[in-house]
């Protein structure tokens, strides 16, 4: 059964990317808090912390970060 909980959360890690970008714009252009947000990760990401990933992936990390959270949440309660 590894190859299945592995198939599993790979295509859920998939699934997050895309959501998340999705979600990320969206919100943005609804919330100007959520795009600060952003915009704060992504200074801290590419400029405080010099990371080598472009300003349009370090936007996406926190909406990514909560659904994955929510994700393993989630897997974690199924499992009890």
């Amino acid at each position: 059964m590894p190859h299945v909980r592995g198939t599993i959360h790979g295509v859920a890690a998939m699934v997050t990317l895309v959501v998340g970008s999705v979600l990320t714009n969206t919100i943005q252009e609804e919330i100007e808090l959520f795009a600060r947000l952003a915009a704060t990760t992504t200074r801290l990401l590419v400029d405080v912390a010099e990371l080598p990933v472009s300003e349009e992936v370090a936007e996406v990390v926190v909406p990514v970060g909560a659904l994955m959270g929510i994700w393993v949440f989630a897997y974690e309660l199924q499992r009890l």
